[in-house]
């Protein structure tokens, strides 16, 4: 049994077809571009109406009976600090 397993795992590094999981060949381009480019659903947060004066958005919330979220943090908003 080791005998197979061990003859198994040198076939298997023999074989140079096997790609990277991580690399970007002309072959692999198409397949990691379709893959990093954002779908429609990626980029629904788009469509959202977001506000970005406090006050402008609380009166909005208030006269259409809606929550409002507030989002506050201290830095930059990519964590660039």
């Amino acid at each position: 049994m080791i005998k197979l397993l061990f003859a198994f795992l040198i076939i298997i590094s023999c074989n140079k077809d096997i790609e990277q999981p991580f690399s970007l060949t002309e072959k692999t381009y198409q397949k990691w571009r379709d893959f990093i480019e954002p779908t429609e659903k990626d980029l629904a947060w788009t469509l959202i109406p977001w506000r970005t004066s406090f006050q402008k958005g609380l009166v909005e919330s208030i006269e259409k009976q809606k929550p409002m979220l507030l989002w506050a943090m201290n830095g930059h908003p990519l964590g660039c600090t």
